[in-house]
């Protein structure tokens, strides 16, 4: 179903596009490079996210992704600059991801353990920590992507 929802979600945006900001479309030669430098394998949702939107937002909310091939020197919404810096600043385990602030401190990140089953979970930097059992917020990147930007169109 994952996949299916960031289809839908993505038709949603298309019906909007003065609503949205996506840099756009990423190949998977970048998408890999992402992968390696973080040393996970994104979930298939993430994956398709990431070749057909990049990151970006609509409706007040912004999702992290792939700007563009330089890591090192980015910035937000870069999920992969981003992760790096919690990694070191925060903790951040190795197998998450963050893809989205929820706007009190606290972030959102794929557990990439298990490409075929990637919750999104909780992780709040000064207070989670690497052994927590960390809260799930959606079983998928689908489900969360899409459950946000209909939550968010319908108050907009």
């Amino acid at each position: 179903m994952s996949l299916l929802d960031v289809k839908e979600t993505i038709k949603i945006i298309n019906q909007d596009p003065t609503s949205s900001d996506f840099c756009g479309h990423k190949d998977l030669t970048i998408i890999r490079l992402a992968e390696k430098t973080l040393g996970i394998k994104f979930p298939e949702s993430y994956q398709y996210f990431l070749e057909n939107l990049g990151c970006g937002g609509i409706y007040g909310q912004e999702f992290y992704g792939i700007i563009n091939d330089d890591f090192i020197n980015s910035g937000i919404p870069d999920a992969v600059w981003f992760t790096l810096q919690q990694r070191k600043e925060s903790g951040l385990p190795d197998y998450l991801v963050i893809v989205y602030f929820g706007g009190d401190g606290d972030y959102y990140a794929i557990d990439c353990r298990d490409p075929n089953n990637a919750p999104i979970v909780y992780w709040e930097p000064g207070s989670s920590k690497e052994n927590d059992k960390l809260h799930k917020i959606a079983d998928d990147f689908g489900v969360f992507f899409k459950e946000t930007i209909l939550n968010a169109k319908e108050s907009w």
